[in-house]
């Protein structure tokens, strides 16, 4: 049953990061393109984490693991904003499909070009 488990694992979490990757390759925009490795591939990381915490059955093991997952947690979302907020501020163009710009108002260098 274990290795039942393990197996779903490993193909969930590969799964994930294939989607990761293609979405990386397939999404518009650079503010589009970094949810693909923040989300997808934290999932998939998730899972193939828990495939190896699984074969192994140490404590050891499952500790690192957690560990591994809060870090990868508290460090993605906020590695991702601040990599969009950096573009953002240096001009990175965002693709003709998005239409809202919400972060607009906030930025006072770039108030004027602003659309109501």
């Amino acid at each position: 049953m274990i290795r039942v488990l393990e197996l779903a694992a490993v193909v969930a979490g590969v799964f994930f990061m294939a989607v990761a990757s293609i979405g990386v390759l397939r999404l518009p925009d650079f503010y589009h393109r970094i949810h693909a490795p923040t989300k997808a591939a934290t999932l998939g990381l998730t899972f193939l984490l828990l495939a190896a915490a699984l074969a192994v059955r140490e404590t050891e093991v499952w500790t690192k693991a957690a560990l591994a997952l809060l870090f990868l947690a508290a460090t993605a979302p906020v590695g991702a904003h601040l990599l969009c907020r950096a573009a953002y501020r240096a001009g990175v163009p965002a693709s003709r499909q998005t239409e809202l710009d919400e972060y607009c108002p906030y930025i006072g260098e770039r108030t004027a070009d602003c659309e109501d």
